[in-house]
């Protein structure tokens, strides 16, 4: 961004936002420096500078579009484009990261080198035993929940109260946390710190659950049996959703993938309205579509034992009921 020449290291700048599409356009309307008088000065010439500019371009003529550059102002790029003849901008003000900065950069750029994880992905299989459903369940519940994609949350969870230090503890973050503490800034900017890459990845995740809103969970529930897991907030109005007094009933949607030695690949999309389950299983063998038909009732008292009902389940085999 072009500054004032009488801009100094430590001077404080107040930016209004005059438009944000297509890009963000800032008007410099006041600096704050030492001296008041040199401010005085620098604001009547560089402000009413930048307003003026900044009007010219919007009444561009001929209806052409206002140009602007990636920092809200003409950059020199595009003022050559826009008018060859016309001089340079002036050289732009240097400026300097904080440790802070560098460090997210740092993160960022560890994250960006190394492969970037979509899903959680646990080193181990979760339980050894896959007959013991309840131990598995709560394995696969501790693998999501203590894999730091939700470590914010969980620390104001543990300041109000809600949530005991000793759960905290076991998370990413708070096992990285006394080995970032005991580095210095210098060791902290190296990108060959495996600190970095591993906060990198959490960091990723992170930002995949949020743009995404879908949460993603690959690796082995026993010894030999792979399973991918995606789960996500149906944000879609379902018509169970007739009661306008209780407000909208919670949905979500699920997806389990295996791949079985006998029953080959199968997968499970399971709908979860109040509480309600609508479960849709997909295969790509007759027999194995045979036997989960066969074997539908089994499935249902399962889940009833466990507490919940299964409403409704069909089996698809290559698009065909």
């Amino acid at each position: 961004m072009v500054l004032p020449t009488a801009t100094k290291t430590g001077d404080s700048l107040l930016l209004t936002m005059v438009s944000k599409d297509p890009r963000p356009t800032f008007l410099l309307t006041e600096t704050s420096s030492d001296t008041e008088e040199d401010s005085s000065v620098s604001l009547s010439v560089a402000g009413k500078a930048m307003e003026k500019d900044l009007q010219s371009l919007k009444t561009t003529p001929q209806g052409l579009p206002t140009i602007v550059g990636r920092n809200g102002l003409l950059s020199d790029e595009d003022a050559k484009q826009a008018t060859p003849n016309s001089p340079a901008a002036p050289e732009s003000t240097k400026t300097s990261l904080s440790p802070a900065g560098k460090l997210v950069d740092a993160l960022l750029h560890a994250s960006e080198e190394s492969d970037l994880p979509t899903a959680i992905k646990p080193n181990a299989p979760l339980v050894s035993n896959p007959t013991n459903t309840s131990q598995l369940a709560g394995a696969l519940h501790d693998s999501i929940a203590l894999s730091g994609t939700f470590y914010e949350s969980h620390v104001a969870a543990w300041a109000e109260g809600r949530r005991p230090l000793s759960e905290l503890q076991k998370e990413p973050q708070a096992q990285l946390a006394q080995q970032v503490q005991s580095s210095s800034t210098s060791d902290l900017l190296n990108s060959a710190d495996p600190a970095h890459t591993q906060l990198g990845q959490i960091i990723n995740l992170q930002l995949n659950a949020l743009e995404q809103q879908r949460l993603a969970w690959h690796g082995e529930v026993w010894p030999g049996q792979h399973m991918e897991w995606e789960v996500n907030r149906d944000t879609s109005e379902s018509p169970q959703q007739n009661e306008p007094d209780s407000g909208p009933t919670p949905s979500w949607h699920s997806v389990v993938r295996f791949n079985f030695a006998n029953l080959g690949s199968v997968s499970a999309s399971i709908h979860l309205i109040g509480q309600q389950i609508h479960m849709q299983v997909r295969t790509d063998s007759d027999v194995t579509a045979a036997a989960l038909r066969a074997n539908g009732s089994m499935l249902s008292d399962a889940m009833a034992a466990a507490g919940s009902s299964l409403d409704s389940l069909i089996v698809k085999r290559d698009g065909k009921t």
